[in-house]
């Protein structure tokens, strides 16, 4: 048969249970040697329903609560400058002119620079060490931040945060495929994102709660050390507790669970567990002649991310626009984050439900975000009402993101090539919100109008893209059936774990 792109078929149950012996290839993954050592076919054929559901919540209960927490104070430390902003700091560190727009883009310049080198890193060392030990060091990134008097040496700290967060997304884009079918994937990936919200809310609370400390230290430096400290001992958590791959989930998984783990995945998931690095399928990635994902991925989440960097930098001081205070600003912007995680829930769950409409929903979820920005430009700035409840409508673009990270790991095969599609995708993340603060006139009045122009352009020219996406996985899907109703075979038994790419 041959291969589908974004293929939700519920076929790892019969997969596990069709008994054929795993072929031994020269490329083989670390999987298909621990299946060789274990009997995994007598392990199948004695599992029922109930037994891969109750190892699909087993492995919810440990992954998705890591994965949920860390994304959250990921949100939360990289947006701290953005709670900063509505308190002292402008004047404390002695901010001119575009200063402040630098020093939100500096994070993804950091982010630029480390994201691919990191995500290449994480196929050579332990995941759950690798990731545990760069949430401890960015944690201590945010403690010095709090001792910083000048520009310099904020821009220092923010060009490192974001090296050491950037490898967050793309190990858990992998993460996803080492547990879950393809299925599975697009809600669990709505899962952990939805935490982008909460973080933004527990945030705004802890930058809210530090406003009205009066010790002589201003707030933003407190909301550094309070964040710092807690992004610290997660750290230690998450290096303890979050296993490399299902072969060494031996504290939470048995031995049999183990051996279900990979094998249910093996038909949908091919090489997701291999450990080395591919340049073919680094070269295959790159090339838009052979496969256009890569950059019809990275153009789309170019103009999602324009929007995330201007509002995400410049959110608070937009409601603290319409004549708000500081503390009033920041308590306001709150309900902001509850809706930004309510939405990537309610699209992931829509993407997971509805068959082959990943896309679709993407599309639709910023329906919301562009009214919203069009409030912004139409409505007199004495309307504050109708303005909150655009800022409000804003978050559900967000979605738009998390559903096109999934996309790598259920249209493109190999673990080196997903992995560089996920960087096509994380280049744009990150050179969309460099761009996004420059698009801010400072002294602009209305206040960030070129802002939510330029937003909207990008909502459209968004939709444009994720439409010849949606094309080309179509016109794929039908030239890889034809090839398979004239008797071409394109998946072979032997090659399960040979980490073959889905045009090898």
């Amino acid at each position: 048969m041959a291969s589908r792109y974004s293929s939700d078929s519920n076929d790892e149950k019969q997969a596990a249970q069709s008994g054929e012996s795993v072929g031994v290839s020269p490329d083989e993954d670390v999987a298909a040697k621990f299946l060789r050592e274990v009997d995994v076919d007598a392990i199948a054929a004695n599992a029922t329903d109930e037994t891969y559901a109750a190892l699909v919540r087993k492995l919810d209960r440990r992954l998705l609560p890591l994965l949920f927490v860390t994304y959250a104070l990921q949100c939360i430390d990289k947006s701290t400058l953005g709670n900063a902003a509505v308190f002292t700091l402008s004047k404390d560190l002695g901010l001119k002119g575009k200063q402040y727009s630098w020093l939100s883009s500096l994070f993804y310049f950091g982010y630029l620079v480390s994201e691919y080198p990191t995500t290449l890193l994480s196929q050579k060392f332990p995941i759950g060490k690798f990731v545990g030990l760069a949430i401890v060091i960015w944690g201590g990134i945010l403690l010095a931040a709090a001792g910083t008097h000048n520009f310099a040496g904020m821009a220092v700290l923010r060009f490192l945060l974001g090296s050491f967060e950037s490898l967050i997304t793309p190990t858990f884009v992998l993460i996803n495929g080492m547990y879950y079918t393809k299925r599975e994937q697009v809600f669990r990936t709505g899962v952990w994102a939805s935490a982008n919200g909460f973080g933004s809310m527990v945030g705004g609370i802890i930058a809210f709660g530090m406003g009205h400390l009066n010790t002589g230290i201003s707030g933003w430096k407190w909301i550094y050390v309070i964040n710092g400290l807690i992004t610290v001992l997660w750290g230690v958590v998450v290096f303890f507790y979050l296993p490399t791959s299902p072969m060494d989930a031996g504290s939470f998984l048995t031995l049999e669970e183990r051996a279900l783990a990979i094998h249910r995945i093996r038909k949908n998931n091919t090489g997701i567990l291999n450990r080395q690095i591919k340049w073919n399928q680094v070269k295959e990635a790159l090339n838009p002649l052979q496969d256009p994902q890569g950059i019809l991925l990275f153009l789309t989440i170019f103009c999602n991310e324009v929007l995330n960097g201007g509002f995400g930098a410049f959110g608070g001081l937009t409601i603290q626009s319409f004549g708000f205070t500081s503390l009033q600003s920041t308590l306001i912007y709150i309900p902001q984050g509850f809706i930004n995680m309510v939405s990537i829930l309610f699209g992931g769950w829509l993407a997971h439900r509805l068959p082959n409409a990943r896309i679709y929903v993407s599309i639709a979820m910023l329906v919301p975000t562009f009214i919203g920005l069009l409030l912004q430009i139409v409505l007199p700035r004495s309307n504050v009402a109708g303005l909150l409840t655009g800022v409000y409508l804003f978050p559900p673009f967000a979605t738009s993101l998390f559903i096109c990270l999934s996309l790598p790991g259920v249209n493109a095969s190999g673990y080196t090539k997903r992995a560089t599609l996920s960087s096509f995708a994380f280049l744009g993340y990150a050179l969309g919100n460099i761009s996004g603060p420059f698009m801010v006139k400072v002294g602009e009045v209305p206040a960030y109008r070129s802002v939510f122009i330029a937003d909207i352009i990008c909502i459209i020219l968004q939709g444009i893209f994720l439409a010849l996406l949606r094309i080309y996985y179509v016109r794929e899907n039908a030239r890889r059936d034809k090839l398979a109703a004239a008797g071409e075979v394109q998946n072979r038994p032997e090659d399960e774990f040979a980490d073959l790419t889905d045009k090898q």
